[in-house]
């Protein structure tokens, strides 16, 4: 079970249970997990190397604010794909492949779960298992 440093807010997603699951897919390789909507974000869960990595808690904030401000536009990008891509279905994800990390977005209507994974996992056996979670709430 993951261990969240706070208790998830969502309202779209139960988020400790989406998170039991990615942690259970994903192992020792889960990275970072959060919760986030247009106006806010809650951190739930980071390995400590993570931070020390990106130079100490100041600098993780401060990645993580601009990380958001980023981020919160998904719901916007959302629309915008549903529009192109209307015949294919919703979008219920985003993800970026970076050398050192693979990043996964889940997205609702109005809230997201950001989660960061070692490049080693599989993601697609977490997107599933994160899925399997969501499509039976």
């Amino acid at each position: 079970m993951l261990e969240l440093s706070r208790a998830p807010t969502s309202s779209e997603f139960d988020a400790r249970e989406v998170g039991d699951a990615i942690s259970g897919a994903a192992g020792d390789g889960l990275r970072a997990f959060v919760e986030y909507d247009e106006r806010d974000y809650s951190l739930l869960y980071v390995r400590e190397d993570v931070v020390e990595d990106l130079g100490g808690e100041t600098a993780f904030e401060d990645l993580a604010d601009e990380l958001h401000s980023d981020y919160r536009l998904d719901f916007t990008q959302q629309e915008l794909y549903e529009e192109i891509y209307g015949t294919l279905g919703n979008v219920r994800a985003f993800v970026v492949v970076l050398d050192s990390a693979t990043v996964l977005r889940l997205v609702g209507d109005a809230e997201g779960l950001y989660v960061s994974l070692d490049p080693s996992v599989s993601i697609q056996a977490v997107l599933d298992a994160a899925e399997d979670v969501v499509d039976d709430e």
